[in-house]
């Protein structure tokens, strides 16, 4: 990638070591600096995020930016130090940029979900703030949306959602770009058998690797699990962090007397992903209930492994994976067991889901990511 003349490109990479849109800055950066040797770039980072990120070009540097998400440190500190550098694009790969940033601007966006789903019943702040914190959030968003050059999207389904929000936004704002699976899951890492005696896995699982927000679905999963577990010796192994969200999942259970049955690893210590990788090898099936979904990536997760999916009929699902897995009504707790149970008593389609996902997982990778993303900072570069 060359323009004839160098330039800056800072990305806010502050989300890095974390999940969710920590993963993705992390394989965007990877795969930047593999295809841009030309450009300058500054990456800023937090703490936990500047030990883990060792840059591998000689064309990026790291910048300790050490400013909370989500805050006014974000909308004042920060801002003066992107200012100091002057890039000639600020890259934010998510939605909350500082407000006040007069320069050029590319974001990618996952999704707008929160604009449909509540998180309140998780907050642990007062009812006011919440929603004057909500409040901020679209209007941060708007303004994102309003002020980027491109916004990137990791699907049709959520370029749709956009377009719909947004109807004084052109449409061809509004770029595709596919997300991938982390490498870290293709490198068969195998974590010590004793993490099944730790967390109590005794017999065949199905397996659910996410958040526990309201549009994951999980309370639907608990009680089709229940049905599904009177007549079949399975337990249900959900993984995912310990937030005051998985403390009602983990209520529910306790409430329905499934502790031996439904097991949540999360809640005890961090679940590496070297221990994913092996909770999903020795899985019996991945379940995915969710409402609503940017882009889905934990089944093509799965599908790495030849772990069958049974998830969701939602128009997400629908895009990425096509027939690739078993869909089912999120609503309908009957077509639930009937898929699931398809994928245990059909050895020929429990085949036929895993070969049709080794070869789903080909479709999606980062260098296909990054080379949409480079394309959008060459149309912006080019008409400074």
């Amino acid at each position: 990638m060359s323009y004839g003349k160098k330039r800056l490109i800072a990305i806010d990479a502050r989300f890095l070591g974390e999940a969710g849109p920590g993963r993705y800055v992390k394989n965007i950066i990877e795969q930047l600096e593999k295809s841009d040797t030309t450009n300058e770039y500054v990456i800023y980072l937090r703490p936990k995020g500047f030990e883990k990120y060792k840059p591998s070009s000689p064309n990026f540097r790291k910048v300790l930016a050490d400013y909370k998400w989500y805050s006014w440190q974000e909308q004042t500190g920060f801002l003066l130090r992107i200012l100091k550098d002057k890039p000639d694009i600020f890259y934010v790969p998510h939605f909350n940029i500082p407000v006040l940033y007069p320069g050029k601007l590319v974001t990618a966006i996952p999704d707008i979900i929160m604009h449909s789903f509540s998180t309140e019943r998780g907050t642990t702040l007062p009812k006011f703030y919440f929603r004057f914190k909500k409040w901020v959030y679209k209007l941060v968003v708007y303004w994102a949306v309003k002020r980027s050059f491109k916004v990137i999207v990791p699907s049709q389904d959520v370029r749709s959602d956009f377009i719909r929000a947004y109807p004084t936004i052109s449409p061809e704002k509004f770029i595709v770009a596919y997300e991938g699976v982390d490498p870290v899951f293709f490198e068969g890492h195998q974590a010590s058998p004793e993490i099944f005696s730790e967390f109590d896995i005794t017999q065949n699982y199905l397996l659910y690797v996410s958040s526990m927000y309201e549009h994951k679905n999980v309370p639907f999963l608990i009680d089709a699990f229940e049905d599904f577990s009177r007549s079949n010796n399975y337990q249900l192994v959900l993984i995912g962090k310990k937030d005051k969200f998985s403390g009602h999942i983990e209520d529910a259970i306790k409430a329905k007397n499934l502790e031996d049955r439904i097991l949540m690893p999360g809640m005890k210590r961090y679940i590496t992903d070297e221990e994913v990788s092996s909770l999903r090898k020795n899985a019996s099936a991945y379940v995915f209930p969710s409402l609503k979904e940017g882009f889905s990536l934990t089944p093509l997760e799965a599908q790495v492994v030849g772990l069958p999916s049974v998830i969701s009929d939602i128009p997400c699902h629908r895009e990425i994976y096509g027939d690739t897995v078993l869909y089912f009504d999120p609503k309908d707790k009957e077509d639930f067991l009937k898929k699931l149970n398809t994928v245990f008593s059909d050895d020929a389609v429990r085949q036929k889901l895993i070969d049709l996902g080794y070869e789903n997982v080909k479709k999606y990778n980062w260098k296909n990511t990054v080379e949409i993303t480079l394309n959008v900072f060459r149309d912006l570069l080019n008409n400074l």
